[in-house]
């Protein structure tokens, strides 16, 4: 080199100075070509040439900033966007390494020094040159502002999804080579991290934002979904008890896991979503014994026989519950055809509860009926009666002026949520209409309300409203 070197030595020994970002203006064409391309390999020279280099004025910051003179510029950049279009014809990318020879030419060096050109550009503030507009035109991500070698990677899984390979997201890319599932679980494991027009190339080949803060599908759930398929298939529900076992598998307590972990989640999992499409209703916002019901009410409508009693009563009580009943309840029971009815009027005289003076006497002492089941009132089991009457209700099989009564009592007397919801309510009402300190286990409840909010019926999301306890 130390003899290709003498006449650029020569020259600045001459009194002239190398200026490389003009192209070498004042010397042969012959040497500013090999000036241009030992600044185009600056960075695979070795340590010795670079200090030779740097004699004559050409450093690393230097030599990244050197241009070809405008005439052979053109004829130079007008060869090489010619092998830039054929290798993209082949490999869909310019993101090659700068090794890379395509038909001889060093494509990968030239890329190299167009991206140096268009980076200096966009330092200085400049807009894009024309070589940088002819390659944008070719490929738009071939000067990325992130490595090359994710451009490539990403490249690759493009291309086998677009002639229809699978993005299967759920089940950890399995259907992708080893190497190429690390790489997308990595994108995966740092989507927010990376810059929007990454997120934006991996939502184009299935990665999106909610598929990548989607938890994958272990073995485990693999074996509990097969289980929820067959199990739904026969019972037309998945609104299981805790207890429900199939064929071995503890199916009631999975689907509790779920249930508890989808309302503590804001971001749905593959599990939940996969549940989702076997049984809308898997996780109701209203008592699993509701959905059961309503699930054996739809799939006795068609038996010859006609509907079973319980199911009848059942329908009754519905009538009975309409406007404490959620939206959704009242449109999937008009689904079946069971539409509200008004109040009827009756001649028929019933004769005077016994517990209604005692429950009368309570809520003017405590402004409600949500008491205990072992509450008592002047020696009178009122607790236990007003347990009776609620289930009565719920059966259909309540009075209407015993049901009118304990209405203008308490309009919540019998909600569709669970009463212990309705007595922790009162506790925390009462707390509140003292001015007191909530005690520690009123104060979780209060923010288990909070983070469920979604999850609650409106009428209980207004009471909650009127003690001063709103949504996160």
């Amino acid at each position: 080199m130390a003899a290709l070197l003498a006449p650029g030595t020569h020259h600045v020994q001459g009194g002239h100075v190398l200026d490389a970002a003009a192209g070498f203006p004042g010397t042969s064409s012959a040497l500013a070509t090999w000036l241009i391309t030992q600044c185009a390999q600056y960075d695979i020279l070795q340590p010795d040439q670079q200090d030779l280099l740097a004699r004559i004025g050409l450093t690393m910051e230097t030599a990244r900033g050197a241009a070809a003179r405008p005439a052979e510029r053109e004829a130079d950049f007008a060869v090489g966007l010619a092998y830039a279009r054929s290798y993209h014809a082949t490999h869909r990318t310019l993101a090659a390494a700068i090794g890379t020879v395509h038909d001889g030419f060093q494509l990968g060096r030239w890329l190299r020094r167009q991206r140096q050109h268009a980076r200096a550009d966009a330092d200085r503030g400049t807009p894009p040159s024309a070589a940088a507009k002819a390659l944008n035109k070719i490929d738009p991500w071939w000067c990325p502002l992130w490595s090359l070698a994710w451009q490539r990677a990403w490249q690759h899984i493009h291309d086998q999804v677009r002639v229809g390979h699978r993005l299967d997201t759920d089940h950890h890319f399995r259907s992708f080579a080893p190497t190429q599932r690390a790489w997308l679980r990595q994108q995966r494991t740092h989507y927010d991290d990376l810059h929007p027009d990454q997120q934006r190339l991996l939502a184009d080949i299935g990665l999106t934002h909610e598929r990548a803060h989607t938890r994958p599908i272990n073995p485990y759930a693999e074996t509990a979904l097969a289980h929820a398929r067959t199990y739904a298939a026969t019972h037309h529900t998945l609104a299981v008890a805790y207890s429900t076992v199939h064929d071995g598998f503890p199916l009631g307590r999975w689907l509790n896991d779920q249930r508890q972990q989808a309302r503590r989640d804001a971001t749905p999992t593959a599990r939940h979503q996969a549940l989702t499409a076997i049984d809308p209703w898997w996780n109701p916002p209203w008592d699993l014994a509701w959905q059961r019901a309503y699930t054996r009410a739809r799939t006795t409508q068609s038996r010859p026989t006609g509907l079973p009693a319980d199911v009848r009563s059942w329908i009754r009580a519905q009538h009975t519950a309409w406007t404490h009943l959620r939206s959704q309840q009242q449109q999937l029971l008009t689904d079946l055809g069971i539409a509200p009815t008004g109040r009827r009027r009756t001649s028929r005289v019933y004769p005077a509860s016994p517990g209604l003076p005692h429950a009368r006497a309570y809520a003017a002492l405590h402004g409600h009926l949500a008491c205990s089941k072992d509450t008592h009132h002047d020696g009178f089991a009122l607790g236990d009666w007003l347990t009776q009457k609620r289930r009565a209700a719920r059966q259909g099989r309540l009075s209407p002026t015993a049901t009118q009564a304990l209405e203008n009592l308490d309009p919540w007397w019998n909600p569709p949520w669970p009463h212990t919801w309705q007595r922790t309510y009162q506790q925390a009402k009462l707390h509140q209409l003292n001015g007191q300190i909530r005690p520690s286990t009123l104060q979780k409840w209060a923010d288990r309300q909070r983070i469920r909010w979604n999850t609650l019926h409106p009428q209980q999301q207004h009471l909650l409203t009127t003690i001063g306890i709103h949504p996160r």
